[in-house]
Protein backbone atom coordinates (compact mmCIF):
# COMPACT_ATOMS: atom_id res chain seq x y z
CA UNK A 1 0.00 0.00 0.00
CA UNK A 2 1.02 3.61 -0.42
CA UNK A 3 2.90 5.16 2.49
CA UNK A 4 1.76 8.54 3.82
CA UNK A 5 4.12 10.72 5.77
CA UNK A 6 3.49 14.19 7.11
CA UNK A 7 5.70 17.11 6.13
CA UNK A 8 8.79 17.93 8.17
CA UNK A 9 11.02 20.97 8.26
CA UNK A 10 14.45 19.37 8.25
CA UNK A 11 15.56 16.20 6.56
CA UNK A 12 18.69 14.27 7.35
CA UNK A 13 20.37 11.59 5.28
CA UNK A 14 19.79 8.44 7.30
CA UNK A 15 20.41 5.51 4.99
CA UNK A 16 23.86 4.07 4.52
CA UNK A 17 25.16 2.26 1.50
CA UNK A 18 24.69 -1.07 3.26
CA UNK A 19 20.88 -0.75 3.23
CA UNK A 20 20.57 0.30 -0.43
CA UNK A 21 18.67 -2.81 -1.47
CA UNK A 22 17.30 -1.68 -4.86
CA UNK A 23 18.99 -0.61 -8.07
CA UNK A 24 17.08 2.65 -8.49
CA UNK A 25 14.85 4.97 -6.49
CA UNK A 26 12.76 7.34 -8.62
CA UNK A 27 11.67 10.57 -6.93
CA UNK A 28 8.79 12.51 -8.49
CA UNK A 29 7.71 15.83 -6.96
CA UNK A 30 4.12 16.72 -7.78
CA UNK A 31 2.06 19.87 -7.47
CA UNK A 32 -1.33 19.80 -9.21
CA UNK A 33 -0.26 17.75 -12.24
CA UNK A 34 -2.52 14.74 -11.72
CA UNK A 35 -2.99 13.80 -15.39
CA UNK A 36 0.69 14.21 -16.24
CA UNK A 37 1.78 12.36 -13.11
CA UNK A 38 -0.45 9.44 -14.09
CA UNK A 39 1.09 9.44 -17.56
CA UNK A 40 4.63 9.61 -16.15
CA UNK A 41 4.22 6.72 -13.72
CA UNK A 42 2.47 4.59 -16.31
CA UNK A 43 5.40 5.10 -18.70
CA UNK A 44 7.88 4.02 -16.00
CA UNK A 45 6.00 0.81 -15.32
CA UNK A 46 5.44 0.13 -19.02
CA UNK A 47 9.09 0.56 -19.95
CA UNK A 48 11.19 -0.56 -16.98
CA UNK A 49 11.35 -4.29 -16.26
CA UNK A 50 14.98 -5.41 -15.91
CA UNK A 51 15.99 -3.71 -12.63
CA UNK A 52 14.69 -3.54 -9.07
CA UNK A 53 13.31 -0.07 -8.46
CA UNK A 54 10.83 1.97 -6.46
CA UNK A 55 8.77 5.04 -7.27
CA UNK A 56 8.42 7.70 -4.57
CA UNK A 57 6.01 10.57 -5.12
CA UNK A 58 6.21 13.66 -2.93
CA UNK A 59 3.00 15.65 -3.25
CA UNK A 60 3.35 19.31 -2.30
CA UNK A 61 -0.21 19.89 -1.09
CA UNK A 62 -1.94 19.50 -4.45
CA UNK A 63 -5.56 20.61 -4.66
CA UNK A 64 -6.40 18.33 -7.60
CA UNK A 65 -7.00 14.57 -7.39
CA UNK A 66 -3.35 13.54 -7.42
CA UNK A 67 -3.36 11.68 -4.11
CA UNK A 68 -6.64 9.90 -4.87
CA UNK A 69 -5.36 8.90 -8.30
CA UNK A 70 -2.19 7.45 -6.80
CA UNK A 71 -4.08 5.47 -4.18
CA UNK A 72 -6.48 4.05 -6.75
CA UNK A 73 -4.11 3.29 -9.64
CA UNK A 74 -0.65 2.87 -8.12
CA UNK A 75 -0.81 1.27 -4.67
CA UNK A 76 2.84 0.28 -4.98
CA UNK A 77 4.01 3.89 -5.16
CA UNK A 78 5.43 5.27 -1.93
CA UNK A 79 3.71 8.56 -1.21
CA UNK A 80 4.75 11.49 0.95
CA UNK A 81 1.79 13.87 1.28
CA UNK A 82 2.91 17.30 2.46
CA UNK A 83 0.44 19.75 3.95
CA UNK A 84 2.13 22.66 2.20
CA UNK A 85 4.33 23.27 -0.83
CA UNK A 86 7.82 22.80 0.54
CA UNK A 87 9.58 23.31 -2.79
CA UNK A 88 11.55 21.08 -5.13
CA UNK A 89 14.76 20.61 -3.14
CA UNK A 90 13.11 19.86 0.20
CA UNK A 91 10.62 17.46 -1.42
CA UNK A 92 13.38 15.49 -3.16
CA UNK A 93 15.33 15.34 0.10
CA UNK A 94 12.25 13.86 1.75
CA UNK A 95 12.16 11.19 -0.94
CA UNK A 96 15.87 10.48 -0.53
CA UNK A 97 15.45 10.01 3.22
CA UNK A 98 13.12 7.05 2.63
CA UNK A 99 14.73 5.69 -0.55
CA UNK A 100 16.45 2.31 -0.87
CA UNK A 101 18.20 2.51 -4.25
CA UNK A 102 21.87 2.43 -5.10
CA UNK A 103 21.04 5.30 -7.43
CA UNK A 104 18.58 8.13 -6.82
CA UNK A 105 16.72 9.60 -9.81
CA UNK A 106 14.98 12.97 -9.91
CA UNK A 107 12.20 12.80 -12.49
CA UNK A 108 9.70 15.54 -13.24
CA UNK A 109 6.02 14.68 -13.27
CA UNK A 110 5.65 16.26 -16.73
CA UNK A 111 7.81 13.62 -18.44
CA UNK A 112 7.23 10.41 -20.35
CA UNK A 113 9.84 7.65 -20.11
CA UNK A 114 10.56 6.20 -23.55
CA UNK A 115 12.78 3.21 -22.72
CA UNK A 116 13.97 0.99 -19.89
CA UNK A 117 15.53 3.02 -17.08
CA UNK A 118 18.00 0.20 -16.56
CA UNK A 119 20.13 2.05 -19.12
CA UNK A 120 21.21 4.68 -16.62
CA UNK A 121 21.88 2.05 -13.93
CA UNK A 122 24.14 0.13 -16.31
CA UNK A 123 25.82 3.37 -17.39
CA UNK A 124 26.66 4.42 -13.83
CA UNK A 125 27.79 0.91 -12.98
CA UNK A 126 30.26 1.18 -15.87
CA UNK A 127 31.43 4.75 -15.11
CA UNK A 128 32.58 4.81 -11.51
CA UNK A 129 33.80 8.42 -11.64
CA UNK A 130 30.35 9.70 -12.61
CA UNK A 131 28.40 11.01 -9.64
CA UNK A 132 25.50 12.14 -11.83
CA UNK A 133 24.05 10.99 -15.14
CA UNK A 134 21.28 12.72 -17.08
CA UNK A 135 19.32 11.43 -20.08
CA UNK A 136 18.52 12.29 -23.67
CA UNK A 137 15.70 14.79 -23.28
CA UNK A 138 13.19 15.42 -26.06
CA UNK A 139 10.43 17.91 -26.77
CA UNK A 140 6.94 16.76 -27.71
CA UNK A 141 7.90 16.80 -31.40
CA UNK A 142 10.89 14.56 -30.57
CA UNK A 143 13.42 17.32 -31.23
CA UNK A 144 16.30 17.47 -28.73
CA UNK A 145 15.73 19.55 -25.62
CA UNK A 146 18.88 20.97 -24.06
CA UNK A 147 19.37 19.48 -20.60
CA UNK A 148 23.14 19.80 -20.15
CA UNK A 149 25.10 22.97 -19.44
CA UNK A 150 28.77 23.78 -19.89
CA UNK A 151 28.67 27.08 -18.00
CA UNK A 152 27.56 28.01 -14.49
CA UNK A 153 25.34 31.05 -13.90
CA UNK A 154 27.41 34.24 -13.67
CA UNK A 155 26.85 37.94 -14.27
CA UNK A 156 28.34 37.97 -17.77
CA UNK A 157 26.67 34.72 -18.83
CA UNK A 158 23.21 35.52 -17.49
CA UNK A 159 23.09 38.93 -19.13
CA UNK A 160 23.16 37.25 -22.54
CA UNK A 161 19.83 36.18 -24.11
CA UNK A 162 19.12 32.47 -23.76
CA UNK A 163 19.34 31.87 -27.51
CA UNK A 164 22.77 33.50 -27.59
CA UNK A 165 23.94 31.36 -24.66
CA UNK A 166 22.73 28.21 -26.40
CA UNK A 167 24.45 29.24 -29.65
CA UNK A 168 27.75 29.85 -27.85
CA UNK A 169 27.51 26.47 -26.12
CA UNK A 170 26.92 24.69 -29.41
CA UNK A 171 29.68 26.61 -31.19
CA UNK A 172 32.29 26.00 -28.49
CA UNK A 173 31.56 22.44 -27.40
CA UNK A 174 29.88 20.78 -30.42
CA UNK A 175 27.95 18.40 -28.18
CA UNK A 176 26.31 15.34 -29.70
CA UNK A 177 23.14 14.47 -27.72
CA UNK A 178 23.42 10.85 -28.91
CA UNK A 179 26.85 10.45 -27.30
CA UNK A 180 27.96 10.40 -23.68
CA UNK A 181 30.11 13.27 -22.39
CA UNK A 182 31.13 15.07 -19.22
CA UNK A 183 29.66 18.52 -18.55
CA UNK A 184 29.26 21.01 -15.69
CA UNK A 185 25.64 20.46 -14.69
CA UNK A 186 22.44 18.84 -15.92
CA UNK A 187 18.77 19.65 -15.60
CA UNK A 188 16.65 18.26 -12.79
CA UNK A 189 13.88 17.05 -15.10
CA UNK A 190 15.74 13.73 -15.15
CA UNK A 191 19.02 13.26 -13.33
CA UNK A 192 20.33 10.20 -11.52
CA UNK A 193 22.76 10.55 -8.62
CA UNK A 194 24.97 7.88 -7.12
CA UNK A 195 24.11 7.20 -3.46
CA UNK A 196 27.80 7.17 -2.51
CA UNK A 197 28.06 10.67 -3.94
CA UNK A 198 25.09 11.95 -1.91
CA UNK A 199 26.47 10.34 1.24
CA UNK A 200 29.72 12.24 0.65
CA UNK A 201 28.50 15.74 -0.24
CA UNK A 202 24.99 15.83 1.24
CA UNK A 203 21.49 16.34 -0.10
CA UNK A 204 20.11 19.30 -2.04
CA UNK A 205 20.34 22.77 -0.50
CA UNK A 206 16.87 23.61 0.81
CA UNK A 207 17.56 27.35 0.68
CA UNK A 208 16.51 26.93 -2.96
CA UNK A 209 12.73 26.63 -3.24
CA UNK A 210 12.63 26.21 -6.99
CA UNK A 211 15.28 26.56 -9.74
CA UNK A 212 19.09 26.35 -9.52
CA UNK A 213 18.97 23.67 -6.84
CA UNK A 214 20.26 21.07 -9.31
CA UNK A 215 22.89 23.54 -10.53
CA UNK A 216 24.11 24.04 -6.98
CA UNK A 217 24.05 20.28 -6.32
CA UNK A 218 26.06 19.51 -9.45
CA UNK A 219 28.51 22.30 -8.56
CA UNK A 220 29.11 20.74 -5.14
CA UNK A 221 29.33 17.24 -6.60
CA UNK A 222 31.89 18.32 -9.20
CA UNK A 223 33.96 20.19 -6.60
CA UNK A 224 34.10 16.97 -4.57
CA UNK A 225 35.82 15.26 -7.50
CA UNK A 226 32.89 13.48 -9.17
CA UNK A 227 31.99 13.87 -12.83
CA UNK A 228 28.66 15.02 -14.27
CA UNK A 229 27.68 13.00 -17.35
CA UNK A 230 25.18 13.34 -20.16
CA UNK A 231 23.85 9.81 -20.67
CA UNK A 232 21.91 9.12 -23.90
CA UNK A 233 21.10 5.55 -22.87
CA UNK A 234 17.71 6.58 -21.51
CA UNK A 235 15.26 8.92 -23.25
CA UNK A 236 12.35 10.99 -21.98
CA UNK A 237 9.88 13.50 -23.35
CA UNK A 238 9.73 16.62 -21.17
CA UNK A 239 6.74 18.91 -21.55
CA UNK A 240 8.22 21.58 -19.27
CA UNK A 241 6.80 24.12 -16.85
CA UNK A 242 3.50 22.35 -16.20
CA UNK A 243 3.50 23.15 -12.48
CA UNK A 244 5.25 26.49 -12.62
CA UNK A 245 3.00 27.99 -15.31
CA UNK A 246 0.16 27.84 -12.78
CA UNK A 247 1.92 30.59 -10.80
CA UNK A 248 4.05 32.15 -13.53
CA UNK A 249 4.81 35.49 -11.86
CA UNK A 250 5.90 33.92 -8.59
CA UNK A 251 8.11 31.45 -10.46
CA UNK A 252 9.70 34.24 -12.54
CA UNK A 253 10.72 35.92 -9.30
CA UNK A 254 11.93 32.62 -7.89
CA UNK A 255 13.98 31.93 -11.06
CA UNK A 256 16.06 35.06 -10.73
CA UNK A 257 16.22 34.90 -6.95
CA UNK A 258 17.72 31.43 -7.22
CA UNK A 259 20.33 32.62 -9.72
CA UNK A 260 21.35 35.41 -7.34
CA UNK A 261 21.56 32.87 -4.53
CA UNK A 262 23.76 30.56 -6.59
CA UNK A 263 26.14 33.33 -7.64
CA UNK A 264 26.38 34.77 -4.11
CA UNK A 265 26.96 31.35 -2.54
CA UNK A 266 29.35 29.80 -5.04
CA UNK A 267 31.07 32.70 -6.83
CA UNK A 268 31.19 36.02 -4.98
CA UNK A 269 29.03 38.68 -3.35
CA UNK A 270 30.23 41.38 -5.75
CA UNK A 271 29.22 39.28 -8.76
CA UNK A 272 25.76 38.75 -7.28
CA UNK A 273 25.39 42.49 -6.68
CA UNK A 274 26.48 43.20 -10.25
CA UNK A 275 23.99 40.63 -11.49
CA UNK A 276 21.15 42.30 -9.57
CA UNK A 277 22.02 45.68 -11.11
CA UNK A 278 22.21 44.19 -14.59
CA UNK A 279 18.92 42.35 -14.06
CA UNK A 280 17.25 45.58 -12.96
CA UNK A 281 18.38 47.45 -16.08
CA UNK A 282 17.43 44.61 -18.41
CA UNK A 283 14.00 44.17 -16.83
CA UNK A 284 13.23 47.88 -17.13
CA UNK A 285 14.08 47.79 -20.83
CA UNK A 286 12.17 44.58 -21.44
CA UNK A 287 9.08 45.88 -19.64
CA UNK A 288 9.16 48.98 -21.83
CA UNK A 289 9.35 46.79 -24.93
CA UNK A 290 6.41 44.65 -23.73
CA UNK A 291 4.40 47.82 -23.14
CA UNK A 292 5.06 49.05 -26.68
CA UNK A 293 4.11 45.64 -28.11
CA UNK A 294 0.94 45.49 -26.05
CA UNK A 295 1.95 42.29 -24.19
CA UNK A 296 0.05 43.18 -21.02
CA UNK A 297 0.43 39.89 -19.18
CA UNK A 298 4.18 39.80 -19.64
CA UNK A 299 4.42 43.51 -18.77
CA UNK A 300 2.56 42.84 -15.51
CA UNK A 301 4.90 39.96 -14.64
CA UNK A 302 7.96 42.14 -15.22
CA UNK A 303 6.42 44.91 -13.13
CA UNK A 304 6.13 42.49 -10.20
CA UNK A 305 9.71 41.33 -10.77
CA UNK A 306 10.94 44.93 -10.65
CA UNK A 307 9.38 45.36 -7.21
CA UNK A 308 11.48 42.59 -5.69
CA UNK A 309 14.78 42.84 -7.60
CA UNK A 310 16.32 45.31 -5.08
CA UNK A 311 15.60 42.76 -2.31
CA UNK A 312 17.24 39.77 -4.05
Amino acid sequence: MSEYLGSTNRHRIRLTLEVATLDLSISIVNWNTCRLLDQCIESIYDMTHSIDYEVIVVDNASSDNSIEMLSDKYPGVRLIANDKNVGFATANNQAYDMSCGRYFMLLNSDTIVLNDLSGVVKYLDAHEKAGVASCKCLNQDRSVQLNWYDYYPSFAWEMLPEKVRNWISRAVYHRNPDAAFSTKWVGGQCMTVRRACIEQIGAMDTDYFMYSEETDWCYRIKRAGWEIHHCPDIEIIHFGGQSTKQIATKMLIELYGSKVRFIRKNLSVWQSELFVKGLLARTIMLRGLMSLLGCREREAQLTELLKVIPEL
